[in-house]
């Protein structure tokens, strides 16, 4: 039975001159040999044409005019291929109904060859690159898989291909500002179809507060140099670029000394020329270095008042001045922390004096200040009440006035002073430390949400630094629980945040205080967590490039039990999530995280008993979508080394059923 199908194509004037002579070409075989021409109606640019078209018969666009190179298929309707959108490798196989439904079939079978990142590894020399850089890519057995196919993919659009030939090689960074890419390995097979060797992801960003990705450092000993190097090309692998430097300094109020070798705050020997190699070696991968210090503390017993910390500017307890507030320490330390006000004009440019020390003598690009949380009821020196959440954006601002080229982030404990910090215009990223106050998976959704909302048209990325198995890590000296570390990681994400966890050396924050490694990670965490942070550099376009979220309507045809995840209504027990938003380049991004067999609705996993998902497979969804479909795939950073796998749908109307093959922890699921 034929169909008479209405097709119409607009295609950009970016794709050229000579790309205007379209048609439809039917047949099994591709290139095909002709086609139904479309006419081309003013401009040159829209082609249209009534075609019939045989049931369960493929056909295609294809151009003859710049040697048949065929541009992306849709099915019948309107649509608008741009370059964005533009194809000229992968066709997927489209045949019509004799009812007008449209069946797509991806052209290439894609599998995994199953290696570790450790199994075939590679690496990059940066972890951030400006647009139109050089970026080297490494691979060291390429001698074993020699002749195998580079490619480049901004999501799965394929932007380049080359022959593996030898260990580095250059690869030129695309013009395009603030894009992910994936570098992909595959070996062609002699029945057309691809196993996926290995991936790497590269982040093309001026800038790295548009997509953040914190790491930290705590650790510098007298003659570490020697291990500098290695340490932070840990953090490169993982595409970190910014990196927190915590307990660098000498005393809160006076974080500069000079001393080769001096005292941190716990009495362990810091060396300055380690500090200094690790910012150097820092900024050879174009990470930020920041340095960590409290916005309002002094160490009274290691010399303040000495130091010129006068008594005015404390904070206290009662309103005559005599029950200073304090943050007590070990006395094995160097002193308890004797907390400031933080809105007195004189601290702030105490303060900035000794910022002005730091940034004279080492090469730091910014400041992370912390804070303790909500102290209660506080009063300054002269006994007026004061509220400390409203102290601290004129205190950033007085960091900022005195040092406007550096960068500021200032943590926010338990959502304290969230909205006063996320609105004072001078930081760079929210930086979030939770607690028992926001245990659960939605308060992650929940931080997130208020911060854009404070943050206003700032466009506000949150950094949360969530510490994992916080209550076992207290007693033992053990590896981290995998699951929940990757549950989590899979939240923040999926949801558009970032996860300060990563430290130089392949280390993993468990606890408050940095330079505990109670916790470790084994060899599979060091694999997944590789995996999770280039997916979230690859498609960071499809993460935080977003102009809002989405509710889809939606059934489950094969007994999944699925739940929307929105600011109304969390995830649940026993059921996947599915997280729906829509990128700024026009796809639709469902995101489905495995929650199917938790033991509890809280990310911090204290215990370290989150048990590993039982893997969803051949999950069944009818949509409904109010466009024509032009392709729909799949990526995950539990399978296929983070590569995408196109699916085949079937489109009749706004209906469109599609098959998601497997679930982990997180699976993307996009359509274009």
């Amino acid at each position: 039975m034929t169909s008479k199908i209405l097709f119409s194509a607009l295609l950009a004037l970016s794709l050229g001159a000579s790309a205007r002579n379209i048609s439809v070409a039917t047949g099994s075989a591709w290139p095909p040999a002709a086609g139904t021409a479309l006419t081309a109606v003013s401009g040159g640019n829209m082609h249209i044409g009534i075609i019939d078209v045989d049931a369960s018969q493929p056909f295609c666009f294809a151009d003859y005019a710049d040697g048949g190179d065929p541009a992306r298929m849709a099915p019948a309707g309107t649509v608008t291929v741009s370059s964005d959108s533009h194809s000229f490798h992968t066709m997927p196989r489209i045949s019509a109904g004799a009812d007008n439904t449209i069946e797509s079939r991806p052209a290439v079978e894609r599998r995994s060859a199953g290696f570790t990142t450790q199994g075939f590894d590679l690496w990059t020399d940066k972890a951030r690159y400006n647009p139109g850089d050089e970026v080297w890519i490494q691979c060291s057995k390429f001698n074993e898989y020699r002749g195998a196919t580079v490619r480049y993919r901004r999501g799965y659009e394929i932007i380049g291909e080359e022959t593996l030939r030898q260990e580095w090689w250059p690869w030129k960074a695309p013009a395009d500002d603030f894009q992910g890419y994936l570098v992909e390995v595959v070996w062609k097979e002699n029945d057309g179809s691809e196993t996926i060797l290995g991936s790497i992801a590269v982040d093309v960003s001026s800038d790295w507060r548009v997509f953040p990705r914190y790491g930290y450092v705590a650790w510098y000993e007298p003659g570490k140099e020697q291990y500098v190097g290695g340490d932070v090309a840990f953090l490169n692998r993982r595409h970190i670029n910014a990196v927190q430097f915590q307990d660098w300094h000498n005393k809160h109020h006076a974080p500069y000394c000079g001393d080769a070798v001096y005292k941190d705050i716990a009495n362990r020997d810091v060396s300055l020329n380690v500090v200094r190699s690790f910012i150097d070696t820092q900024h050879g991968y174009n990470m930020l270095a920041f340095f960590y210090n409290l916005g309002y503390g002094a160490f009274e017993r290691a010399g303040a008042a000495e130091d010129g910390v006068r008594e005015e500017w404390y904070y206290y307890r009662d309103q005559n001045h005599s029950q200073k507030c304090y943050h007590y320490l070990p006395d094995s330390w160097k002193s308890s922390i004797t907390l400031v006000d933080p809105g007195n004009a004189d601290w702030q440019r105490y303060l900035c004096d000794r910022n002005e020390e730091v940034y004279a003598n080492l090469a730091f690009d910014g400041f992370q200040v912390d804070q303790l949380g909500d102290p209660g009821e506080t009063y300054d020196y002269w006994g007026n009440r004061i509220w400390l959440a409203d102290r601290f954006p004129g205190l950033l601002h007085a960091f900022h006035d005195r040092h406007p080229s550096k960068r500021l982030i200032m943590n926010s404990v338990s959502g304290h002073a969230r909205r006063q910090i996320a609105s004072s215009g001078v930081i760079d990223v929210c930086y979030n430390e939770m607690w028992t106050e926001a245990p659960g998976f939605h308060d992650i959704y929940s931080i997130i949400a208020d911060n854009k909302r404070d943050a206003g048209s700032q466009d506000m990325r949150t950094i949360f630094a969530n510490y994992m198995n916080y209550d076992f890590a207290e007693n033992n000296n053990a590896n981290f629980n995998n699951p929940g570390v990757l549950l989590t990681d899979a939240c923040i994400f999926a949801l558009g945040g970032s996860h300060l966890e990563l430290g130089t050396g392949g280390n993993m924050l468990c606890r408050e205080y940095f330079p505990a490694t109670n916790l470790h990670m084994d060899d599979a965490l060091v694999d997944a967590i590789t995996r999770y942070y280039d997916f979230a550099t690859a498609y960071e376009n499809y993460l935080y490039a977003t102009d809002g979220e989405v509710d889809p309507t939606y059934t489950v045809t094969s007994g999944h039990q699925i739940i929307t995840w929105n600011e109304g209504c969390g995830p649940k027990a026993r059921k996947i999530a599915l997280h729906a938003k829509h990128t700024k380049s026009g796809a639709n991004v469902m995101h489905l995280i495995n929650f199917t067999g938790v033991n509890s609705m809280s990310w911090r996993d204290l215990d370290a008993t989150m048990p590993e998902p039982a893997e969803q497979t051949g999950i069944t969804l009818n949509l409904d979508v109010d466009y024509s479909v032009q392709r729909v795939w799949v990526a995950s950073p539990d399978s296929h080394a983070c590569a995408p796998i196109e699916l085949p749908y079937t489109q009749q109307g706004r209906s469109i059923t599609l098959t998601v093959p497997s679930l982990k922890y997180w699976t993307m699921l996009v359509l274009e």
